[in-house]
C-alpha cells in the first residue's frame, strides 16, 4: 500500500508536468496511477466499516463509460480503483457476444461468487450481517406541481439532481451523492436505516471526479484490474433480450445468463402488470414489459454442471443460483405515487423459484416501495421544488470483524503474503 505522502508526492509530479503517470503492470494511463494493496482477503463478519482503500479487488462502472488510457469514451469498459483516488483499465465486454454485437453502456457489475451474499439478506426473524452499498442514479423523473401526480396530472420532466457528491438529502437522512457509493449498515449492528458515505468521488477516482457511478463490484483479486467482474448488464435489456451476460474470464466471450423475460416476470409477480403510461424514459422512450431493465446486481451462482453455456439454473433437488438485483426507475404519471417502480426496490430472485422474488430485507426493513416513497424521496433542495425518488444503481455488501489502521493493515497483509494465506475470494 503507498503511503500517503508517496501518493501526495506523485500528484504533485503529475500537476507540475502536466501528464499522466504510467503504471506499468497495467499498461493503462490515468491521472493518478493505481496502486491498491499488496494483497487483500475478504472481509470477514463483523460490525466494522472496512475503508475503501484497504477492501481489495474494486471495479465500477461508469455512466458513460470510458477508459484512463487517455479519459475517452469506451463503452463496455470497467475500471479497477484502489480506494485512494487511483485507476486503471480492467475488463471491456466489447466484442465479446456472438448474437448481440452492439457496443453498449454497461450499468451492473458482478461475481458469480459475490463474498457476502448469504448475510446481506435478512429477515424479520434473522438480522442481516453484512453491510449493504449502494449508488444512485444521476437521471431520475422529476415532477413539478407541488408533489405527486394525480390521476392524468403532471409529465415527468428528465434532470440530474444537482449533486454528484455528497452529502445528499433524502427524506430518511444523509446518503452520497450520484458520483459516490453510500452504505446502510447491518440490522445485527446497528439501528435500522444507518446509512452515510462509504466512498467518496476522489477515493474512486482522483481525476476526473465520478459523477455516475452506475456498477460496483469488490472482494476481487489484487490488483483489481485483473477483474472478476464476468456477470453484467447492458444499459437496455430489452433491446439484446439478455438482462444479465455471463463473461467467461478464460475465452474472453459473452453468453446470455438471464433473459429479461425471466426478470419481467419476477418484477411483475410483485409490482404488477406495468400499466399504460409507465415508461423508461433514459435513454430512451420504452413503455410495457420492455421497460423492465436490471440496473443494480449481486450474484450467487452455484449450479454448473460444466456442459454449455453458463446460465441462471436449478439442480435436480430444487437448489438454485441466486441473484440480488434492482431495476431502472419507471415514472406512471397515472398512479398516485408516480413510479410503478422507484428504482430503488431492491429484489431477490432464487431460480429454483423463479416466479416468486422477494423483496431485500436489510437495515430492519424490505427494500421495497413503501419504504422508497417514504425514506428515498430527494430534498426539493436539488430539483428545484420538484418531486422524484432516487433510483438504486449499483449494490455490493461489505463487512469487517476487526479494522485496522492503515499501517497495520500492511502490516497484517505482508505478513500474510508471506505465509502464503492470501486468498481471491472465498464465500461467507
Amino acid at each position: 500500500m503507498r503511503s500517503h505522502t508517496l501518493r501526495t508526492f506523485a500528484r504533485a509530479i503529475a500537476s507540475t508536468f502536466g501528464a499522466a503517470l504510467l503504471f506499468v503492470t497495467s499498461a493503462a494511463y490515468a491521472t493518478f496511477p493505481y496502486s491498491g494493496l499488496a494483497g487483500g482477503t475478504p472481509g470477514t463478519l463483523g460490525p466494522g466499516l472496512p475503508s475503501p482503500s484497504i477492501v481489495p479487488g474494486k471495479e465500477y462502472s461508469h455512466d458513460p463509460d470510458f477508459t484512463t488510457l487517455g479519459g475517452g469514451a469506451d463503452p463496455e469498459q470497467v475500471i479497477a480503483w484502489d480506494g485512494s483516488g487511483g485507476t486503471a483499465d480492467g475488463l471491456d465486454y466489447s466484442n465479446s457476444r456472438v448474437n448481440y454485437k452492439n457496443d453498449d453502456q454497461v450499468d451492473a457489475i458482478a461475481n458469480r461468487a459475490d463474498h457476502l451474499f448469504d448475510p446481506v439478506i435478512g429477515s424479520a426473524a434473522v438480522p442481516d450481517r453484512a453491510h449493504l452499498v449502494f449508488s444512485h442514479d444521476d437521471q431520475i423523473s422529476v415532477y413539478f406541481g407541488g408533489g405527486p401526480p394525480v390521476a392524468g396530472g403532471f409529465t415527468p420532466f428528465k434532470m440530474s439532481p444537482a449533486h454528484t457528491g455528497g452529502p445528499f438529502s433524502v427524506s430518511g437522512g444523509t446518503i452520497g451523492g450520484t458520483g459516490e457509493l453510500s452504505y446502510e449498515k447491518a440490522t445485527a449492528y446497528a439501528p435500522p436505516s444507518t446509512q452515510g458515505v462509504w466512498a467518496k468521488q476522489g477515493e474512486i477516482n482522483g481525476m476526473p471526479l465520478p459523477d455516475d457511478v452506475d456498477g460496483v463490484e469488490v472482494w476481487g483479486p489484487e490488483p483489481g484490474f485483473k477483474a472478476d467482474a464476468e456477470k453484467y448488464s447492458l444499459d437496455v435489456d430489452a433491446f439484446s433480450g439478455t438482462s444479465v451476460w455471463s463473461h467467461d474470464l478464460t475465452t474472453g466471450v459473452s453468453t446470455p445468463y438471464i433473459s429479461q423475460l425471466q426478470i419481467a416476470n419476477a418484477v411483475k409477480a410483485l409490482l404488477g402488470p406495468v400499466p399504460g403510461g409507465a415508461v423508461l424514459p433514459y435513454p430512451t422512450f420504452i413503455d410495457g414489459d420492455a421497460a423492465i431493465n436490471v440496473d443494480a446486481l449481486m450474484v450467487q451462482d452455484i449450479i454448473d454442471d460444466g456442459v454449455g453455456p453458463d446460465t441462471f439454473d436449478r439442480d435436480p433437488n430444487g437448489v438454485g443460483d441466486r441473484i440480488i438485483f434492482s431495476i431502472r426507475q419507471i415514472p406512471s404519471p397515472n398512479d398516485p405515487d408516480g413510479y410503478y417502480a422507484t428504482g430503488s426496490e431492491i429484489f431477490v430472485l432464487d431460480a429454483s423459484q423463479p416466479n416468486n422474488a422477494m423483496y431485500l430485507f436489510h437495515g430492519g426493513h424490505a427494500w421495497d416501495q413503501t419504504y422508497a416513497l417514504k425514506n428515498l424521496l430527494v430534498s426539493p433542495n436539488y430539483i428545484d421544488n420538484g418531486y422524484a425518488v432516487i433510483d438504486i444503481n449499483a449494490i455490493e455488501a461489505i463487512s469487517e470483524g476487526v479494522v485496522p489502521e492503515p499501517a497495520s493493515m500492511l502490516l497484517i497483509l505482508m505478513g500474510m503474503a508471506s505465509s502464503g494465506l492470501l486468498r481471491r475470494r472465498r464465500m461467507a
